[in-house]
């Protein structure tokens, strides 16, 4: 009799992409290698993920705007940022109830990844109550603007044709992910550095406080170098 087909090998845990539930392929290409488990490994290699420059997190942020309603305050948040860069939510005259309704409804745009508070008006003056698209929020603009600007109901299942999603197609961020453990190698080794001096200046009293500090450390470390060492000794490309 035939033997059963094998089943593939499960995504190990580290490598899962939160928004699509397959594999990463920026962080399964550098560390597909290794198989990290546990969950403070999981952890450490989940925080190098990309997301935030890759095309599937920012459609999932999209699918998630379903649910957004846009009353006339983030309508008249959205043109206004998108017409004038940064926007001032208020100005000095104006009614405190129309002050409160703007700034709840920037802060429910901020909730929905749209917008951003900016630090400075485009002609330098300093505002604690202003306001700018995000890459989200641009996209936004440009492939449902017309309904916004034209008082409709806001049709998310139908965006402009032709819009694309900001990021970058998932498999082409392996640098970024690497460029993220370097930075991420940087500081545990500086934070390594940090409790050694401590415990030498008599400063970390609990030993088994410092221990477990010292060991977590190390453990990460460790497996940020054993993605990083392979690289630096590989040979270059002819």
């Amino acid at each position: 009799m035939p033997e059963p087909a094998s089943s593939p090998d499960p995504i190990p845990a580290a490598f899962v992409c939160r928004h699509t539930g397959a594999p990463c392929p920026a962080l399964a290409s550098l560390f597909a290698s290794l198989n990290p488990t546990g969950p403070e490994a999981r952890e450490w290699v989940q925080a190098l993920a990309p997301c935030g420059f890759c095309r599937v997190a920012f459609e999932a942020e999209r699918d998630r705007l379903r649910r957004l309603r846009l009353g006339q305050r983030e309508r008249e948040i959205l043109l206004g940022a998108a017409r004038a860069g940064v926007l001032v939510l208020t100005e000095r005259g104006m009614a405190r109830s129309l002050s409160a309704s703007r700034r709840r409804a920037a802060q429910s745009l901020g909730k929905a990844g749209l917008v951003t508070p900016a630090s400075a008006t485009p002609n330098g003056r300093s505002t604690r109550a202003a306001v700018t698209l995000t890459d989200l929020g641009r996209y936004v603009m440009a492939a449902y603007g017309r309904f916004l600007e034209g008082q409709k109901p806001v049709r998310w299942t139908r965006p402009a044709a032709g819009v694309e999603l900001p990021g970058c197609d998932p498999a082409l961020l392996r640098d970024e992910a690497l460029a993220r453990t370097h930075t991420a190698l940087r500081t545990t080794l500086d934070d390594l550095k940090g409790v050694l001096v401590a415990a030498i200046a008599g400063r970390a009293k609990d030993p088994d406080v410092l221990d477990r500090m010292s060991r977590h450390l190390e453990q990460k470390a460790t497996l940020l170098k054993a993605v990083l060492e392979p690289l630096r000794t590989r040979p270059a490309r002819g």
